[in-house]
């Protein structure tokens, strides 16, 4: 038998703040991440005039978002949580680096396969939207 030496309430505590801190950082990356592609589309609405940035970013990261997260749901007890969340911050950062690397390539023209660059990296950042979402 053992010995009771502190009451179960502190046990169900502890970490508690170290785990909202964590899980507040990781929101924030996810948050922080898209919104940086929204923002840039004041940008993106000069190089590409015909294109209707502002609509069509939005547009394609949405379904690809809901397919992905549908996909992950319906096979949430294989999947590793863990590696969700490093897939899809991962996912961010290579994303975000592409639309530095896109726009130092083209020399910041506009044309169809830049934006057609831009649209893929936009549904890139719904994948990985969904495995963090998902994996909070």
């Amino acid at each position: 038998m053992g010995m009771n030496t502190g009451s179960e309430e502190a046990v169900t505590k502890k970490g508690r703040f170290a785990a909202i801190v964590v899980c507040w950082f990781l929101g924030n990356g996810s948050l922080i991440s898209w919104n940086s592609m929204l923002t840039i589309v004041d940008y993106y609405a000069q190089v590409f005039p015909r294109y209707h940035p502002t609509r069509m970013l939005t547009l394609v990261y949405q379904p690809f978002a809901f397919i992905t997260i549908a996909i992950l749901t319906y096979h949430e007890a294989k999947l590793n949580t863990r590696m969700r969340n490093i897939l899809g911050y991962t996912l961010f950062f290579i994303s975000s680096f592409l639309v530095i690397i896109l726009d130092l390539a083209t020399s910041g023209k506009g044309g169809v396969g830049a934006f057609i660059g831009i649209c893929l990296i936009s549904a890139a950042f719904g994948v990985a939207d969904a495995n963090v979402q998902g994996g909070m």
